[in-house]
């Protein structure tokens, strides 16, 4: 039997100096502004046998009530490391994508190659941000602009995860 996972969002605040985005390594974040698709891509992982412990899915009121009580758990001190270490437009993308409704799905990636793996599968859903929080930092990983996930995949072009995961390696990385 699988342990439960650590999930580094839920990681409390007290006690500690790091946020919990200084923490997280070996896992992919994948914001969707539908919360249908979150789950649909969820089902999906599941379908291609993603183990369920693998897996976490965020609706919009969890997100903000963990966000909530990880403001309120904080000390003065966390708030300022937090203020410095932060990534601005992340966290602004992270906030508004809960404000308006959207999910955010976690996926255990331990590795770079279980990483692209995951980016693959979920290459036909239609996610708005995908992170990789890595053991070299937080690699954003980006589609084209008129890239647009299908359900099915062509076989006369190229899938979406051929430039998403050649870009997982070359993407943007904060220490």
């Amino acid at each position: 039997m699988t342990e439960p996972q650590d999930w580094p969002f839920e990681q409390p605040a007290e006690g500690t100096l790091r946020p919990w985005y200084l923490t997280a390594t070996g896992y992919l974040e994948v914001l969707f502004s539908d919360p249908e698709e979150a789950q649909r891509a969820q089902r999906g992982l599941l379908q291609h046998q993603i183990p369920q412990e693998e897996l976490r899915l965020y609706e919009s009121e969890e997100i903000l009530r963990i966000l909530s009580q990880l403001q309120e758990e904080r000390s003065i001190a966390a708030k300022a490391v937090a203020a410095l270490v932060a990534d601005p437009a992340a966290k602004q993308d992270f906030l508004d994508n809960a404000w308006t409704g959207g999910a955010a799905l976690w996926l255990v990636a331990r590795t770079r190659d279980r990483a692209d793996h995951l980016v693959r599968l979920l290459a036909d859903y239609n996610y708005s941000s995908l992170r990789y929080y890595g053991d070299h930092g937080v690699t954003e990983v980006e589609r084209d602009a008129d890239q647009h996930p299908s359900h099915t995949p062509h076989a006369e072009t190229p899938p979406a995860w051929a430039l998403a995961s050649s870009r997982l390696g070359v993407g943007q990385e904060n220490a």
